[in-house]
């Protein structure tokens, strides 16, 4: 018995998975949570499921999470937040970017920790809390370099911090956090960042409470021993899954944090539909624009930029029976080809890995980080921008 991730319905799920799916290793997100933990010394982790868990389905995900030991989630919007809830998770949510005045009610109905940055988001929160009498947990969203929410300047920051205080008795502040934009970039302007943190940190306990809670790190800054000093949680995202992006791994030593233990989670791949060989020189496709000359054999993979294939041929490729493919002309809808002249034993059936770890075994293995370098694709990005059924794989579930 598998659990299902992003499509509700059974039935319709099993008919998309048959053509092409994304699987996630339950037992390996277990372990590499247990390696995140470690490497943040020990502090709580605050999952992050947002964007859908990164394409890999909220619900299950967030379910596997909390099972595994998560203490709490953080996901981007109250929707993100509320859908969580709709399926039973009940565990400390953050909504990390700040919402829109509609869905203050709904952030407090669901019980969900929203982020402020800002005088009338604090004002927000608390007019639904004055109105059901009922005060609502909050968390501190500041500024120290990312420039998306909340001020830059300290004197902003002290008027934020003064709204906190006024609203104190039904406004509850848990914690701040902060993004740092720069941890696969430049070590200096991240000590910078982490220095403006601490000062703000020890500003708003001066203000709000000694117990103030603090978080900084995400995946990439837990390579970063000195992001984590001082802080009570840790907030991964695609360490879950395994994934580091390769640039940050030059700026720090993952073995040094022992993040280099981290185990892929996530497999992608689609059926052949069909094979053909090439009898006369004529181009491929709508537009006809790929010239193959005879006596290539293509195969018909059910993936297309309808799922997220957008590079240009030959960029992309993909893993059959053990060989690399490489695109062929432009991408379909569902439906993209590739050349499979050195794979004479494939067959209408077979699968095409797109990622997937090393088997047990041997043979190839096919990484995110390769696949969205050919695709120009951020893992961030790569892992929203396959869209197509998720299947959560779990031997503990039989």
């Amino acid at each position: 018995m598998t659990r299902t991730g992003t499509l509700r319905c059974e039935s319709v799920t099993s008919l998309a998975a048959a053509r092409l799916e994304k699987t996630v290793a339950a037992d390996a997100v277990r372990h590499n949570l247990a390696v995140l933990r470690t490497a943040a010394g020990g502090r709580r982790i605050m999952a992050v499921v947002k964007g859908d868990a990164y394409g890999l389905g909220a619900p299950a995900i967030a379910r596997l999470l909390v099972d595994a030991g998560a203490d709490a989630l953080a996901v981007d919007t109250v929707a993100e937040g509320a859908e969580l809830r709709e399926h039973g998770i009940d565990a400390p949510v953050l909504v990390m970017d700040v919402d829109v005045t509609d869905t203050a009610a709904a952030c407090a109905r669901y019980g969900l920790m929203p982020a402020v940055a800002t005088r009338e988001q604090i004002r927000r929160h608390h007019a639904v809390a004055w109105r059901h009498g009922t005060p609502v947990t909050v968390w501190l969203r500041t500024n120290v370099g990312f420039n998306r929410f909340g001020p830059r300047e300290e004197r902003e920051f002290a008027t934020v911090l003064d709204a906190l205080h006024e609203t104190r008795t039904t406004t509850r502040v848990a914690g701040m956090f902060a993004h740092l934009p720069g941890t696969d970039r430049d070590n200096r302007e991240t000590a910078e960042q982490v220095a403006m943190f601490r000062a703000r940190l020890a500003r708003a306990r001066t203000v709000l409470g000694p117990r103030l809670e603090a978080s900084l790190a995400a995946t990439h800054g837990l390579l970063h021993p000195e992001v984590v000093r001082g802080t009570d949680w840790a907030r991964p995202g695609i360490g879950l899954y395994g994934l580091l992006e390769p640039a940050r791994q030059e700026t720090a030593d993952p073995a040094r944090t022992g993040l280099d233990r981290l185990r892929p989670a996530v497999s992608v791949r689609a059926r052949v539909l069909d094979l053909l060989t090439v009898t006369r020189a004529e181009g491929l496709g709508y537009d006809r624009s790929a010239a193959v000359p005879p006596g290539r054999r293509l195969a018909s993979v059910a993936i297309g930029f309808s799922r997220g294939v957008s590079a240009a041929a030959p960029a992309f490729s993909g893993l059959l029976r053990g060989r690399s493919c490489p695109m062929v002309g432009c991408p379909g809808m569902d439906c993209t080809q590739f050349d499979v002249t050195d794979v004479p034993d494939a067959r209408p059936g077979d699968w095409m890995t797109f990622i997937g770890p090393r088997r047990p075994g041997g043979g190839p293995e096919r990484t995110a980080q390769q696949a969205g370098a050919e695709l120009g694709l951020s893992l961030y990005e790569l892992l929203a921008t396959f869209r197509m059924p998720v299947r959560l794989e779990d031997p503990r579930a039989h």
